[in-house]
């Protein structure tokens, strides 16, 4: 068939298939993606299956949610050491009354463990049920060291360094059914090894240097069961070699070095678990199983398989789980898992490389699981994925794994209610407090101008953040109980790349604009006269520097650069570069600097330095200070909590990547509050110590209050004014012993009484929290009784009748604040 046939036909099935289930099973009476209560006719959606709540009548919706093969593998193949079930009992009698050995008897079970033994030592002859001799020396074992073993059922020779074993060794090793030889260090074994008419049944031979296996290695095992061969160093099995194990049921040869299983496998009627995993397998080619006709359990995880063909699983209707996690499967044929008609539980992960591949893959398993499901007119009972975002293409299979990341769900971008409202109550705190810092130090005029530059840059890269966070936050409304639907689109889309460019331009700004500023009051504490204050214009060379440099380290990842591969900043819902969930995804290497070495450096600089100006200011807190000094010490003091704020902040940030980094698991909703609320937290905080929380802020505060009150004030005298002329009344004693005069004259006793309450609104400031100096009160006090008297030598007009009338809210402005550094002449003068 042409490419374009098969391209029609993949096309034709992905979207009659999953677009739509009517097919399956025409009874069917619940929707795409819904399931049947078993007692009723109620139909549950995919995501309340197995989640620990009763969703149907009958609570139909929680039974059979654990899955069995699996956990029946695991609990296998990490089984309890021989001799533990012993352990669990407690101590035993020995069943020979005169036994006398250097071994310990429990019972009919003889322990010889870590005893330094180069031979096994004289023991009863019968009815021994276990022998454990692990922790000895036999490097090589034969029958001189082995010696005559008693009749033994389970004889254990783990960690004894053994790198030969002789032919004859077990040759009177006739009644064992168990034989451990595993964690030593054999490195081949001789040819029918195993004398006939053995009654052997379990052999484990993992962790050894097994390269290659003989024709006739397992001649005369006619009766074993299980086989256990991982952790060697095998590249090929031939079917030869396994051709006697006519009764064989399980088979491990995970972790070896297997390339190919091409004629690995002879007719193995009985084998019901075979485990590949961890491999170096490449491809599966056609009939790779059909000798096993009984298979229950395959386990194809950690190997190279990059395309699952149609024929590969030939004549496995009886397989009940696949485990296929860890490859890196582009593509996956229409009718790969057709053969298939009993299986209940798949575990499948995607590691596609590139766009395309990844629509492929998804569109590949979803026909394929679609086919299946046709094809056998049964609904697939689990399945599990490495993303969640994979249960888009198993909208039949009942239980889908996993639900969500920590992040987002099957329904939500932002699943958990709580983060929801603190997203948007980190974005409005960031927005509103950043936008008025701006606002507030543009139109105020402050003495240092290098320092107000600094804080302006400052509040537009934490600004930045809280664009970024309602960008997430109308995205997660947009999405609102249908983000699975949507998942792959907004990941790729220009808004989350968007989001991501904000989000780490924020980051990488805000650490170095804090270093700068940093770096400005620690020369000026530590320094105060050897420095000089840097021009603006320098300053804004460097702020332009800095800008620059973290506007191309997080515009770098969307050039399309390989290294990046298609999406760096939507590997997760909210766009974030942090790569927490997958710490070695495509360009894990540029976020690990990112997060943890330009923070660390920053955090080590900006603590140090802060260390040392409080040591300054320690040291010179004995002596006199100038105003100057006493203004910088404050000024640290208040870098102090800044400096907490941002430990608060980067610490657990550097702690988490480093750990993931390690291997280690990090909770998934811990991740998601680390992304959401503790990464912006710097952005929402800055505005309040950096400016609204100065004497500063206040003190402007409190002058645009009192000009709002006496504008209150002057309108409400007008229109009572007004409505006493239209009454033909004149002004009565108050309105001239409040200033507000209708005629050009004032008497002097209205002239006194308007300056005195003057001066009285210009101390009750000053005691409100003004930072005037005493030479500015003073001053200002001086000034205004100046103009009250010279103001009745002068006839009033109306501009000069309004001026007075401000003068309050111009003498509480009058004082210099923005410049805390008083000059000589006025230390003098207040002196």
């Amino acid at each position: 068939m042409s490419a374009m046939g098969v391209l029609a036909i993949l096309l034709d099935l992905l979207i009659t298939g999953c677009l739509s289930t009517s097919l399956i099973a025409g009874s069917r009476i619940c929707d795409e993606g819904h399931f049947k209560c078993n007692g009723s006719a109620m139909c549950v959606p995919q995501r309340q299956n197995c989640d620990a709540k009763f969703d149907c009548p009958d609570g139909s919706d929680e039974w059979n949610c654990v899955d069995l093969p699996g956990a029946r593998f695991w609990d296998h193949l990490f089984r309890k050491r021989p001799a533990a079930e012993r352990d669990e009992k407690g101590r035993a009698d020995c069943a020979w009354r005169r036994f006398k050995s250097i071994c310990v008897c429990k019972g009919n079970d003889i322990l010889c463990q870590y005893k330094n033994l180069s031979r096994v030592p004289k023991l009863p002859s019968r009815n021994v049920m276990l022998l454990d001799l692990s922790g000895n020396l036999f490097t090589t074992l034969n029958e001189f060291n082995l010696g005559r073993l008693p009749e033994v059922t389970t004889l254990v020779l783990r960690h004894c360094a053994i790198k030969r074993i002789a032919k004859t060794t077990f040759d009177y090793l006739t009644s064992a059914s168990t034989l451990y030889l595993d964690h030593n260090e054999i490195d081949e074994l001789e040819e029918e090894l195993f004398p006939p008419k053995n009654k052997l049944e379990i052999l484990v031979l993992s962790s050894n240097r097994l390269t290659s296996l003989g024709e006739k290695v397992f001649t005369n095992l006619g009766k074993l069961r299980e086989l256990d061969l991982r952790l060697n160093f095998l590249t090929e099995v031939r079917d030869d070699t396994l051709k006697p194990l006519v009764n064989l049921q399980i088979l491990y040869l995970n972790g070896n070095r297997l390339t190919n299983i091409t004629r690995t496998f002879p007719y193995l009627k009985n084998i019901e678990t075979l485990s590949l995993a961890d491999n170096q397998l490449r491809d599966l080619p056609i009939d790779a199983f059909g000798n096993l006709p009984n298979l229950l359990y395959l386990f194809l995880s950690g190997n190279r398989l990059v395309k699952l063909r149609a024929g590969s699983f030939n004549n496995l209707d009886q397989l009940l789980a696949l485990n296929l996690n860890e490859n890196a499967i582009e593509e996956i044929e229409i009718e790969a898992f057709s053969p298939l008609g009993n299986l209940t539980s798949l575990k499948q992960t995607s590691k596609a490389k590139g766009n395309g591949a990844e629509v492929a893959w998804e569109a590949g398993i979803c026909v394929s699981i679609f086919k299946a499901a046709l094809d056998h007119e049964k609904d697939w009972f689990q399945t599990y994925f490495d993303e969640f975002a994979m249960c888009r293409a198993a909208q039949w299979v009942r239980v889908c794994e996993p639900k969500g990341d920590g992040i987002s769900s099957l329904q939500h971008l932002l699943d958990n209610p709580i983060l929801r409202a603190s997203v948007w109550m980190m974005a409005i705190c960031a927005c509103s407090g950043n936008i008025l810092v701006l606002l507030g130090r543009l139109l105020a005029r402050e003495s240092n101008a290098v320092h107000s530059l600094y804080i302006r840059n400052l509040a537009l890269s934490d600004l930045l953040m809280g664009l970024y966070l309602i960008l997430i936050a109308a995205a997660d409304i947009m999405y609102r109980g249908c983000y699975i639907d949507h998942e792959e689109a907004w990941r790729h889309s220009f808004r989350c790349n968007l989001c991501g460019f904000l989000s780490t331009l924020s980051c990488e700004s805000s650490a170095l604009i804090l270093s700068l500023v940093t770096w400005d009051r620690f020369v000026s504490v530590t320094q105060p006269l050897a420095r000089r204050q840097p021009s603006p214009r320098r300053a804004t060379l460097h702020l332009i520097i800095l800008w620059l440099a973290s506007g191309i380290v997080a515009a770098l990842p969307l050039t399309g650069a390989p290294y990046f591969g298609d999406e760096f900043y939507g590997s997760n819902g909210v766009c974030l570069s942090l790569h927490i969930h997958d710490p070695f995804a495509k360009g894990w290497e540029y976020s690990a600097v990112m997060f943890i070495l330009v923070n660390t450096v920053a955090l080590v600089f900006i603590i140090y330095a802060y260390v040392r100006m409080l040591r300054e200011i320690k040291i010179s807190s004995v002596a006199l200070r100038s105003t100057q000094e006493s203004q910088e010490r404050a000024v640290a003091q208040r870098f102090g909590v800044i400096v907490a704020t941002d430990c608060f902040c980067w610490v657990p940030i550097i702690a988490v990547k480093l750990v993931a980094l390690t291997g280690l698991h990090v909770d998934e909703g811990f991740y998601a509050w680390l992304a959401v609320l503790v990464l912006p937290i710097n952005s929402a905080l800055n505005p309040v110590l950096y400016t609204l929380t100065t004497s500063m802020f206040k003190q402007q505060v409190s002058g645009v209050l009192a000009t709002v009150r006496a504008r209150v004030y002057r309108e409400s005298h007008r229109r009572r004014r007004r409505s006493t002329f239209r009454n033909g009344h004149s002004e009565s004693a108050l309105s001239y012993s409040l200033g507000v005069l209708p005629h050009r004259h004032r008497s002097s006793s209205a002239r006194a009484l308007y300056s005195g309450d003057n001066k009285r609104r210009l101390v009750r400031n000053r005691y409100n929290g003004s930072s005037c100096s005493k030479l500015g009160s003073i001053r200002s006090i001086s000034s205004l009784s100046l103009s009250s008297t010279r103001a009745s030598d002068r006839p009033r007009n109306s501009q000069s009748r309004r001026l007075e009338e401000s003068t309050p809210f111009i003498a509480s402005r009058s004082v210099d604040v923005n410049n805390p550094y008083p000059t000589k002449n006025q230390n003098e003068s207040w002196k």
